[in-house]
């Protein structure tokens, strides 16, 4: 375990990802059990038995050198690679365990404004609940992974057998911010620019990044959430005024109000200010918490592997670690 931990795995990632469902302290006395997590080590990692048992070679994360990384700050791809190492391995696990089986894929629209009218709405506005049931429908699932290396990222896209599959990473839990990370994965996904081995992986949503493939995913993002109008502008103000303009606004427009605020902090490099405005409308939290009713809805954890459980495990609001739903 300490090599797996020098390969970028600390103590509680590792303990999460390799340990069974019925272990505990005493079982790390039991050498007997050994080649119980030798054999987990070298299915998670994808190396030889050998090279696990032999305790003069170190152990690594796959370097996924193919993988795009995105708007990074102070990153490198080495770093992050056992984080995108778990969260293929978990996308892998996710389509794995569909109840039922996993449907057909049917991508989202090239053209936003088409997905948007598909999208569940709620008093015409497209939120992340409608957002959700839609991607599921459509074959492609939405994971928010709480338990990761570090370095993580904030979202990636991967190609898990020719099906999309979307992962959040960071500890985000405004279901607006969460839906613009989410359509904006899913672009990555409909414009072709992730193939399998080679995801796309956003390290960063407040770091600019002019290149046309995130230009392009953010333009798409907006359009599915705002539809053809340009975000509407809010007036500075405090936190309190800038959330009554933006509920004003979403009622004519159709725009999540808290979209809208963000967008105005983006602009302004006022983010904390942003976040106390979103605050103020009671919008700051439950977003991991629909992901999780969704997940829910469609993966069968019951008749998952022990394996597979352990790599489910790390998805926000396993019911191991949560004794309520947050």
């Amino acid at each position: 375990m300490r090599r797996v931990s020098a390969a970028g795995f600390k103590p509680a990632v590792a303990r999460a990802l390799l340990l069974p469902d019925w272990w505990d302290d005493t079982c790390a006395d039991d050498p007997a059990l050994v080649p119980e997590i030798e054999f987990r080590v070298a299915r998670f990692l994808g190396v030889s038995l050998a090279a696990v048992r032999d305790p003069r070679l170190s152990l690594a994360a796959p370097a996924y050198r193919g993988a795009q990384l995105r708007r990074v700050r102070n990153i490198t791809l080495d770093r992050v690679a056992p984080a995108i190492h778990v969260g293929l391995r978990v996308a892998e696990a996710t389509v794995r365990c569909w109840r039922g089986g996993a449907p057909m894929v049917d991508m989202p629209p090239i053209d936003p404004e088409t997905w948007r009218q598909n999208i569940p709405r709620t008093k015409g506005v497209v939120r992340l609940d409608g957002m959700l049931s839609d991607l599921w429908t459509r074959g492609i699932p939405v994971v928010h992974i709480e338990t990761m290396p570090s370095p993580s990222f904030q979202g990636m896209v991967c190609l898990i057998e020719g099906r999309p599959v979307l992962i959040l990473a960071h500890d985000f839990d405004e279901p607006a911010r969460l839906a613009f990370i989410i359509a904006h994965e899913a672009a990555h996904a409909v414009f072709g620019d992730c193939a399998a081995d080679h995801p796309v992986v956003d390290e960063d949503d407040s770091v600019e990044d002019e290149g046309n493939t995130e230009r392009r995913a953010d333009h798409y993002s907006i359009r599915v959430l705002a539809g053809p109008q340009r975000l509407p502008t809010l007036k500075s103000a405090t936190p309190k005024n800038l959330a009554r303009q933006a509920s004003a606004l979403e009622r004519n427009t159709g725009v999540d109000a808290s979209l809208i605020i963000r967008r105005w902090g983006k602009e302004h490099q006022k983010y904390d200010v942003a976040t106390l405005a979103v605050k103020a409308l009671y919008k700051a939290t439950g977003g991991k918490r629909l992901i999780r009713e969704a997940f829910d809805q469609h993966i069968d954890l019951e008749g998952a592997s022990e394996t597979d459980r352990a790599l489910l495990r790390c998805i926000h609001g396993d019911p191991r670690r949560y004794a309520t739903s947050d």
